[in-house]
């Protein structure tokens, strides 16, 4: 199985309510050790651009699993995307970005044509453009997972990241064959709550006939919302976040992408690849900083939580 992973690796400063600030390096980099670590029989392709001045550090990283290959990974002449993050009492969270990576080009995705999986993951929301995305799509015949998440962001002039309703946000979701976002992107596209099945599947009407077949709405410690098509119609489910004490909630949408890509890709069944998200992007909050997720699969497998057990 060959999965391609497209996005941003980001250097991380998180500061949390508890005052301990974090050190990092994150963005893309949650999601392909994610999908390394819980699935190693895969070859997972990372597809990104890497600032000159943290590509000692992202290297020895992004190369510590064997199963990670270094093909569409590229060190640019300029600074990395640097994210600051800080969380309040209620979770919620101010972003500010420094630096900035240029997008993907056509050159360097057209290797990887033949993969069985592509996770496009929109960290930075300027990883590739519309029209590029609409090139891989139709020359690709791989399954395609995406996590929306910065496309819905602006950016202010001194970096600051605030929500936006991007008019051609239809156009993005009509080229993914599932697609992933959080609660209040969600709703910065619906243009109202969705919290429950009812309001996910009046979403997911929209959603899905743009052309995906199934809508994941990550709700935090609440859990996610699905909904798919199926041949008796459209479905829905709730499912249950992992009961865990949180300590870092950063990367746990981008870990919830590589546990349902992997999940999913393995038994084709939405339900379970929902539940199983929802294990590793809880697992992930209890981890502060990337580093661990390398550690997530055995984790997972010690405590008899493998996919066949789910």
């Amino acid at each position: 199985m060959k999965v391609v992973a497209l996005g941003t690796i980001n250097r991380d400063t998180i500061r949390t309510p508890d005052g301990k600030v974090t050190e990092s390096y994150g963005g893309l980099l949650y999601t392909l050790l994610a999908l390394a670590s819980l699935w190693p029989e895969a070859s997972v392709y990372p597809m990104c651009n890497v600032g000159e001045d943290v590509w000692e550090a992202v290297a020895s990283l992004l190369f510590s699993l064997p199963s990670v290959r270094r093909e569409g990974v590229r060190k640019v002449p300029c600074k990395n995307n640097h994210v600051s993050i800080t969380y309040d009492e209620e979770g919620r969270k101010e972003e500010v970005l420094e630096g900035g990576v240029p997008p993907l080009g056509w050159e360097q995705l057209e290797p990887s044509l033949d993969a069985d999986a592509f996770c496009i993951n929109f960290i930075s929301g300027f990883e590739l453009s519309l029209d590029t995305l609409r090139r891989l799509r139709r020359c690709a015949s791989g399954t395609f997972f995406m996590d929306f998440h910065s496309l819905s962001l602006g950016l202010a002039p001194d970096g600051r990241r605030f929500p936006r309703r991007p008019e051609d946000w239809r156009d993005w979701v009509a080229l993914t064959d599932v697609i992933q976002m959080n609660e209040l992107e969600a709703e910065l596209l619906f243009g109202k709550p969705v919290a429950d099945e009812e309001e996910v599947a009046r979403f997911g009407e929209e959603v899905l006939s743009l052309g995906p077949r199934i809508l994941c709405v990550t709700l935090g410690e609440e859990g996610s919302l699905l909904a798919e098509r199926t041949s008796e119609g459209l479905r829905t489910g709730r499912f249950e976040a992992a009961p865990v004490e949180v300590a870092d909630a950063t990367g746990c949408g981008d870990v919830f992408l590589a546990g349902f890509a992997v999940e999913y890709l393995r038994s084709g069944d939405a339900r379970r690849a929902s539940k199983f998200a929802n294990l590793a992007a809880g697992l992930n909050a209890t981890f502060r900083g990337v580093e661990e997720v390398v550690n997530l699969g055995k984790l997972i497998s010690s405590n008899g939580l493998s996919g066949a057990k789910r």
